[in-house]
């Protein structure tokens, strides 16, 4: 909005105000407003009610000693200038003058106040519904100051003289004492306005170098945390209060990131949401002495800080004007930090599937390659045994074995495929549910205990089928014990088998690419793609020795109790 300066004054002198604006050029800029005398009960709520309705940045208001008190010289954000005066008569002659007068007797108005003087006594009980006054007990006559830019006034003047059963006297007061009166006044408010224009400047060069220094601070900063804890450090060191809040808006979820104090006074604080959803910038607490800002960037609100109990409240609006553009500044730090790691995901996911398609590549190109030699090696041999039957078996072993090898790497790649790729979206999984689909393959002693849900996609039911498999074909288990409990937001699943266990110089490289251990050990895959999809659904796997022997493995995965049920893959 555009600076824009209004005079509000009462209704009685309107006409000598205009007169004077009528006669300089300096002032016709300036907005003028008027309001008719009301009860005094009612001034406060009518002057007040005008501010908020005038579309102004300054305010002067001319009253008498019935004007309204109004602490602070800012408000609904318009800078509030009030000239208050025990009498508007002293703005047209000298109170010496005046004080004379009075002693005589005299009841003074001015010609503007007997265009409606009836409403003007009930405002100074003077005059009630029975129409008894009380005027003639105290004066004895009524002096009329004629200011020289009224028509009528003898004739007014008469009327409110045998209404009131009193002479009147008119005195020619003229324009000169209220002319330098009010442009003395609008000239010191203009100065006033200035000046307090050069300290907001003052103010804004030293907001900006602090800003220019904060941002050389957290320029580096990588992670949000870190950068949150340096703005409400800033905030906390600007403004010393006792309690600084940050509060971050992530898709319309509320997380509080940091308070400096446990201890939060006042409860008349607004809805956050309601905050972040409204037009404004910043509120106002008068309870706690404080105030909440937006940091945002351009129309997206990043966060909230609420800086509480603050030592000098007196000095609030000049705190806001600070605030506002540190919180400029902390919302292109936020958004950095953000779009930083926004940018780090994609080159991880980047990375990962250029090591997917490596993994593949190599596969293709070296294991199911070697099995598809040894198939036609064989074929040839097959060809050229002239039915030799120990031959022929040998052959057909090689052969049926390099098949099956290729097969399994095959589905291998193609679980590691569901693992390796993005946007899969866990949902709730019944474990026990996949435990018994796997041991339904095998032929072994299996117990099964408990049960708990897990946040997973389908790839899941390759991590239980796999180890099953084999601690039952690798590990030569007859006995396979699997257990599942839920502790607090996890769950543990435990698969325990008494097969031949594995070695404790091996244990730290089953999980590894490729790795492959013993005479039963097929494409080395299986326990690599196992580990990449529990790390994949935000779980932990690891291997231990089973007591009196065989291996146990312990997979600890989310349950549906966290707070994001469905939750994106990464």
């Amino acid at each position: 909005m555009l600076y824009k300066q209004c005079l509000l004054s009462p209704e009685y002198i309107h006409s000598e105000i205009e007169n004077v604006f009528s006669k300089n050029a300096q002032f016709k800029s300036i907005n003028r407003k008027y309001f008719e005398t009301p009860q005094c009960t009612q001034l406060s709520e009518l002057v007040l009610g005008t501010i908020h309705n005038l579309k102004c940045n300054d305010i002067l208001l001319i009253c008498d000693s019935s004007c309204p008190k109004i602490s602070g010289s800012y408000i609904n954000n318009v800078y509030f200038n009030v000239s208050k005066h025990e009498s508007i008569h002293k703005l047209f002659l000298p109170g010496t003058f005046l004080q004379r007068y009075e002693k005589e007797g005299a009841f003074i108005v001015l010609p503007g106040w007997l265009d409606k003087w009836q409403d003007n006594l009930i405002t100074t009980n003077s005059y009630n519904k029975m129409h008894s006054f009380s005027l003639i007990e105290k004066y004895s006559h009524i002096l009329v100051l004629d200011t020289g830019v009224h028509s009528n006034l003898i004739a007014k003047a008469e009327d409110f003289s045998r209404s009131m059963g009193m002479p009147f006297k008119v005195l020619d007061v003229g324009m000169e004492h209220f002319t330098m009166f009010l442009e003395k006044l609008i000239l010191q408010w203009d100065a006033d306005r200035k000046n307090n224009r050069l300290k907001l400047c003052d103010s804004k060069i030293a907001s900006y170098a602090m800003s220019i220094d904060f941002i050389k601070k957290i320029a580096d900063n990588k992670d949000e945390a870190s950068t949150i804890e340096a703005i409400c450090k800033l905030f906390s060191t600007m403004f010393a209060p006792k309690n600084v809040i940050y509060h971050s808006f992530h898709d319309n979820v509320i997380i509080t990131d940091y308070q400096k104090s446990e201890t939060i006074s006042g409860t008349e604080r607004p809805s956050l949401m309601e905050f972040k959803d409204s037009d404004q910038n910043y509120i106002l607490f008068e309870s706690v002495k404080g105030f909440a800002i937006k940091i945002s960037i351009t129309e997206e609100v990043l966060g909230i800080v609420e800086v509480l109990d603050i030592e000098l409240p007196q000095h609030i609006t000049e705190y806001i004007s600070v605030a506002y553009d540190l919180a400029k500044v902390s919302g292109l730090a936020i958004s950095n930090t953000r779009r930083y790691h926004r940018i780090s995901k994609a080159k991880e996911e980047k990375t990962k599937l250029a090591d997917m398609l490596q993994i593949t590549n190599r596969i293709l190109r070296h294991d199911i390659a070697n099995d598809l030699q040894a198939i036609t090696w064989a074929l040839d041999l097959l060809q050229e045994s002239n039915n030799d039957k120990a031959k022929n078996d040998k052959f057909m072993s090689i052969i049926r074995s390099s098949a099956k090898k290729s097969v399994s790497l095959i589905s291998n790649m193609q679980e590691f495929d569901i693992t390796s790729g993005s946007g899969q979206k866990f949902v709730p999984i019944d474990v026990k549910k996949l435990v018994k689909v796997a041991i339904s393959k095998h032929d072994a002693n299996f117990s099964v205990k408990g049960n708990c849900t897990v946040m997973a996609d389908k790839a899941m039911s390759s991590v239980i089928d796999n180890i099953i498999s084999n601690a039952v074909i690798h590990g030569r288990a007859n006995k396979v014990e699997i257990s599942m409990e839920q502790i607090n937001n996890k769950c543990s699943i435990c698969i325990a088998d008494n097969g031949i266990g594995i070695p404790d110089e091996v244990k730290p490289r089953i999980f590894d690419e490729g790795f492959k251990h013993g005479n039963t050990g097929n494409t080395g895959f299986g326990l690599f793609i196992t580990k990449k999809t529990v790390e994949r659904c935000r779980g932990s796997i690891n291997v231990q020795d089973n007591i009196p022997h065989g291996t146990k493995f312990i997979i600890e995965l989310p349950s549906e109790n966290l707070d994001d049920h469905i939750l994106q893959g990464t």
